[in-house]
């Protein structure tokens, strides 16, 4: 074999290489970022109520707000209706309310914060009563799931599903900090990667 067929080989091995860069960078996709923050329970708050657990008086309502980041600076997100289910307890045993957040299209680069607030449901307020009280945390989980679209320069691609698991601690003032999880594709082969958007 030639010295100018080997250089030759080399060469289209190379711009393949290059192609198959170009091709992963561009169906590269990152999950949004998402975080609960301004978490508060007026009924835990004792400086409101001094710790009143008369169920005629206390204030059933949990306020939020959603915070959801998307971090690419190439690719917008379209997402279906966001279901955000809210549970007392690090598992699912106490639901005590849903919301849900019309599909939007977010951006390249783009932060999204929504409020809201919920009247919970068989909330076990004596549990979480004596929780603070004792100077421990409430501690509550916030489920948040949708389907994903990219938008990949015209078109975009197939619905994926996402879902964020959001534990949240309360304290006896009724509020918390935002704990913030972020969940991103593996790294596939690029033809069985490029082919999951594809087909």
């Amino acid at each position: 074999m030639s010295d100018s067929c080997v250089w030759g080989y080399v060469k289209l091995i190379v711009s393949l290489g290059i192609v198959a860069l170009v091709l992963w960078l561009s169906f590269r996709t990152t999950k949004p970022k998402c975080s609960i923050n301004d978490f508060y329970v007026p009924g835990l708050d004792k400086s409101v109520n001094n710790n009143n657990n008369n169920a005629t008086r206390r204030n059933n309502n949990l306020s939020f707000q959603l915070n959801l980041k998307n971090e690419m600076k190439d690719k917008a997100v379209r997402y279906d209706d966001i279901t955000l289910k809210f549970y007392y307890g690090t598992n699912t045993s106490y639901p005590i309310g849903n919301f849900t957040v019309d599909g939007f299209k977010q951006g390249k680069d783009k932060e999204l914060f929504k409020s809201g607030m919920i009247e919970t449901h068989n909330m076990p307020w004596d549990a979480a009563l004596k929780a603070v009280t004792n100077g421990s945390k409430a501690i509550f989980r916030v489920d948040v799931s949708s389907r994903i679209r990219y938008k990949i320069t015209f078109w975009y691609t197939k619905r994926h599903n996402y879902f964020v698991e959001n534990k949240v601690e309360v304290d006896d003032k009724g509020r918390s900090g935002a704990q913030q999880l972020s969940y991103g594709f593996g790294v596939f082969g690029l033809t069985l990667f490029v082919l999951s958007f594809l087909l």
